[in-house]
């Protein structure tokens, strides 16, 4: 049995993916995920078959038939390791990204470079909206403002990692129908960690995203502030990331470390020294900005 405040936890968790059903909202989510997966997919391939071409055409050789198989021995090739040695920074890094078939890679990129933005585009509103309309206050009769924003919290996360699920699926099958070179098991596994992967940094982005919810009274301008937010946090740790270094330098490292951004690149390592502690800092990152804007929440008036 669950102790009371655990169920209604969970019960505004579940009414939240009810409620996205049935307004449709949930259908919005997963095409916007499995369409632009595939999309992407679809434009990857297309570009590595002329890549492929164009190489063919160079080196005077008959091209070969269906796409993928000049990369997969590129993929294996010393220069090319060489050449994502040298991009990465990291030797270790770069034999860990090799591993990984090119298809699972690419997934992996397109999660992390469009998951946050997908996050702030669907989940902002969704405390203010009924702030707004004012069927919040049906709820909070019966529940705590906190649960009630812990509990939107979980729906939105469980919609999220279901919708990165289904764009994986997406994207294999695409890469099924249209790659000769294509190694299905792997594939697959890669793209399931790396929608994992992804979920987890996505984390971060929710709590922000319904930290500017509980702030704002207007779904349109908490939409707005929250982008606004998102980009923010890009801009500053990108500013860390170039200045920081040694000495006084290290503060700069403190700043990044406040930032998704600062975490993105451990969950692209394959082992748990870098991945659990990611993990956990996107996590309590994600908490953290949740908490700043229920800090303004628990006084407002309803």
């Amino acid at each position: 049995m669950m102790p009371p405040p655990v169920r209604t936890l969970w019960a505004i968790a579940r009414h939240e993916l009810t409620d996205s059903v049935r307004s449709r909202r949930v259908i919005v989510l997963i095409l916007l995920y499995v369409a632009g997966s595939m999309a992407a997919t679809l434009l990857f391939i297309t570009v590595l078959q002329k890549i492929e071409h164009q190489l063919a055409e160079s080196l005077g050789v008959q091209a070969a038939a269906g796409t993928g198989t000049v990369t997969a021995t590129l993929w294996k090739s010393p220069a090319f390791r060489h050449m994502l040695t040298e991009l990465t920074g990291n030797r270790e890094l770069a034999e860990t990204l090799l591993d990984i078939p090119p298809l699972g890679l690419f997934f992996g990129w397109l999660s992390f470079a469009f998951t946050p933005a997908l996050v702030m585009l669907t989940s902002t509103s969704r405390i203010a909206e009924e702030l707004w309309s004012g069927s919040a206050r049906f709820v909070l009769f019966r529940s705590s403002r906190l649960q009630w924003c812990l509990g939107k919290f979980a729906g939105q996360a469980i919609q999220i990692l279901g919708a990165l699920l289904l764009s994986a699926v997406g994207a294999w099958l695409v890469g099924l129908l249209r790659m000769k070179s294509f190694e299905p098991a792997a594939t697959a596994w890669a793209m399931t960690l790396f929608a994992g992967r992804a979920w987890v940094y996505s984390l971060a982005f929710l709590g922000l995203a319904l930290a500017v919810s509980q702030w704002c009274a207007a779904p349109n301008l908490a939409l707005a502030l929250g982008f606004l937010a998102m980009i923010a946090l890009a801009v500053v740790a990108g500013v860390a990331e170039h200045f920081a270094g040694e000495g006084w330098r290290r503060a700069w490292d403190v700043v990044l470390a406040l930032t998704p951004g600062g975490h993105k690149t451990d969950l692209w390592w394959g082992d748990a020294a870098h991945l659990l502690p990611a993990c956990v800092f996107l996590v309590c990152l994600a908490l953290a900005y949740f908490a700043a804007g229920y800090a303004r929440f628990s006084r407002r008036d309803v």
